[in-house]
């Protein structure tokens, strides 16, 4: 049985101490923050199933600067509930600029 997803595009920016973490780093902050926040993420198939998320280029370790990234739900999830609900659990450093 194959679950539908809705993917979520996010402008995130990588500011203040925050440069100084890597891509691999940020991929586990965003997966503990999209857990904390209660969302309906879609997972991986497969034996071990992680959070499905995909990332446009990579930024530089300690450059600040926007990095895209591609967020996957199971359900239709509104821009204003998602910003809402993601901001209070990333720290601070990373900053959600835009929702499509």
């Amino acid at each position: 049985m194959q679950i539908e997803r809705f993917p979520v595009r996010l402008i995130v920016e990588k500011s203040g101490d925050m440069v100084y973490f890597s891509q691999l780093d940020l991929v586990s902050i965003l997966t503990r923050a999209l857990r904390r926040a209660n969302l309906p993420l879609y997972y991986t198939q497969g034996f071990n199933p992680h959070v499905k998320m995909s990332f446009g280029r990579a930024l530089k370790l300690g450059v600040s600067g926007q990095e895209e990234v591609t967020l996957y739900f199971t359900q239709k999830i509104a821009a204003q509930e998602l910003h809402n609900k993601l901001s209070s659990q990333i720290p601070q450093g990373l900053r959600i600029i835009q929702i499509n």
